[in-house]
């Protein structure tokens, strides 16, 4: 096994640690588990090694520091490494991650002259290729007037220069993204080049998004103009998410679905109510009941303003339902006080018992007593099930002791005792578990 995992290991340019963990994970176990055999094998490398003891455990001491994401550790043991074993082997790997692990730091020259002096002595290195992608990279943040997108550059090596150069230079983003979407470049080029766009080209940006979103005949690159609309927070984006919201044929992949994210996404207090406005007046009942979800997961008051809006505008009951279980995602006491009143005085059922599962969702223990007033109240039965389940959800004495006095009373329905067992069933409390057993017995 050993001498498998070595020789995967020498053809292979991943960091030993990562590979052996995959390799572990793929022949079964935890991933705990393989990680700490990960971490056994490559010391049983290391001693087994014919090169230098001393010089294999320092390796594999800063790819794990690496693997932690500890860059200034890692940067250390690797400079250590290189000055103390000039002609090991590994030494070409070895000024990799050094420059890997000071462009984590953003220490950018000294990545620069790691994989010049890499380059220089190891041309034919394994590691030659990708240190000269990672060089492009360094040097376009060190000079993003200096660099520019090779013709010839693979899609990776691509991707990888406007992202340095968009992250160190906002306007020529703008340019170069322009350019690159004019190209004859792959379509998961120009989709990187949108989200850039959109995340780095600032105000000069949205109209070329907006008119993307609007007349591009790439369906994904549209897409990718529509969320990245949702980002800039541009007050621009607003109505041509509406108009792509409303008016487009909604499936879970769409402009239609796109529009409505961007709009979760977009800062603007105004996406909140145009959302409501799609919810109220969209023709597809899906993308409404997606929509209400989306809302509801905005955060801030105003969300919970336009979901109650919503409640009081829309007759539809399935519409309704689902803003009622978006006010479980909240975390408000305004959108408790509002569950509870639907739970207690909605005229429909379907409503109450709906808010009722909603409660429980919003993972506030203070709500389980709200839940127990309400099942002591009911009469109708359907609901106090319903009821049941709610108390089922919260893991605690409290709820655990009114589900064993449901389970004792005589004076509830069979089937709803049956339903109180089966719930605590499901508990490992000792108290529980006590109880079940005492109910066995005495039968």
């Amino acid at each position: 096994m050993i001498r498998f995992i070595n020789r995967v290991i020498n053809r292979n340019r991943a960091p030993r640690t990562a590979l052996l963990l995959g390799l572990l994970l793929a022949l079964g176990g935890s991933a705990d588990e393989a990680r700490a055999q990960a971490r056994e094998m490559l010391n049983r490398l290391a001693q087994s090694s014919n090169n230098n003891d001393g010089a294999m455990n320092a390796f594999i001491l800063g790819r794990t520091q690496l693997d932690e994401g500890k860059y200034d550790q890692a940067v250390r043991t690797f400079a250590s490494f290189v000055e103390a074993y000039p002609t090991h082997r590994e030494v070409d790997a070895a000024l990799y991650w050094l420059a890997y692990s000071y462009e984590k730091q953003g220490r950018d020259p000294e990545a620069d002259a790691a994989l010049a002096r890499l380059l220089e002595r190891f041309p034919a290195s394994k590691w030659a290729g990708d240190a000269s992608k990672l060089r492009v990279k360094v040097r376009a943040k060190l000079d993003p007037q200096g660099v520019s997108v090779p013709a010839n550059a693979d899609d990776e090596l691509t991707i990888t220069l406007l992202q340095a150069l968009c992250e160190s230079d906002r306007t020529r983003c703008g340019q170069l993204a322009a350019e690159t979407l004019r190209s004859p470049r792959s379509t998961r080029v120009k989709e990187a080049a949108v989200v850039l766009l959109g995340r780095h080209g600032g105000n000069e940006a949205v109209p070329t998004l907006i008119q993307m979103a609007r007349n591009e005949s790439d369906a994904k690159l549209r897409m990718r103009a529509i969320s990245a609309l949702g980002r800039t927070g541009d007050e621009r984006a607003l109505d041509v998410l509406r108009e792509i919201a409303l008016t487009g044929t909604w499936a879970d992949e769409s402009p239609a679905d796109s529009a409505l994210h961007a709009l979760r996404e977009h800062e603007s207090p105004r996406a909140v109510s145009i959302l409501g406005d799609v919810i109220i007046n969209g023709k597809s009942l899906p993308a409404r009941q997606h929509a209400v979800t989306l809302l509801s997961q905005r955060p801030g008051e105003p969300a919970v303003d336009e979901l109650f809006r919503i409640y009081d505008a829309v007759p539809d009951l399935q519409v309704r339902r689902y803003v009622v279980a978006g006010l479980g995602n909240r975390r408000s006491p305004r959108a408790a006080a509002r569950l509870v009143e639907i739970a207690r005085t909605a005229p429909e059922v379907e409503l109450r018992k709906t808010a009722i599962r909603a409660i429980p969702n919003r993972g506030e223990e203070a709500d389980l007593g709200v839940i127990l007033s309400l099942y002591d109240s009911e009469r109708d039965n359907d609901l106090k099930n319903y009821m049941l389940e709610a108390i089922g959800h919260y893991k605690s004495p409290r709820a655990n002791q009114k589900l064993m006095q449901i389970v004792r009373d005589a004076n509830e329905p069979l089937e709803r005792r049956k339903r109180a067992i089966n719930v605590l069933s499901r508990s490992k409390d000792p108290e529980v578990i006590k109880f079940l057993e005492g109910m066995l017995n005495s039968r």
